[in-house]
């Protein structure tokens, strides 16, 4: 009996739960993959053979450049420092698509909130689901502004 009035009340708490268990499984699923990168290029070592420039980068920055360390200039022209470094490798995040898809994203959702708060039948979830709405909607907002400057601006 108690469980069920439990589950009823903290429900919600399943996501945050998923995303904490799918994560920890990541980045397992990570270290044993640079564990396995390390112990091949140590049997290749022990064998007293080269281990091929793939490995090595697969096993070090798989964005580093080869060029860069020859004395060649940076991928990524201007004064950001690191962080220049790390918006050139992960680009396709500022992109106008994955603003677009963001906006869109967070609209359904903000439109699902309100239609929630107007007619959903479960008593007491009013405000909940008005409250979220409205979160929604600013969020929405911010992604959209984000979406029309990043197609309006571009990097050319």
């Amino acid at each position: 009996m108690y469980f069920d009035d439990f589950f009823r009340s903290y429900w919600w708490l399943l996501f945050p739960i998923g995303f904490f268990a799918f994560g920890a499984w990541d980045r397992w699923l990570a270290y044993k993959r640079s564990r396995d990168h390390l112990e091949l290029i140590r049997s290749y070592h022990a064998q007293g053979k080269e281990p091929p420039p793939e490995l090595l980068r697969a096993a070090g920055d798989p964005y580093a450049d080869p060029a860069w360390g020859a004395g060649a200039p940076p991928p990524y022209p201007g004064p950001y420092g690191l962080y220049g470094r790390r918006m050139w490798r992960r680009y396709y995040r500022w992109g106008p698509y994955w603003q677009w898809r963001s906006a869109f994203v967070t609209g359904a959702v903000a439109a699902g909130f309100w239609w929630a708060s107007e007619y959903s039948d479960i008593p007491g979830a009013y405000g909940a689901f008005r409250l979220v709405a409205v979160v929604m909607s600013f969020v929405f907002v911010g992604n959209l502004l984000g979406a029309i400057f990043s197609s309006a601006f571009r990097p050319r």
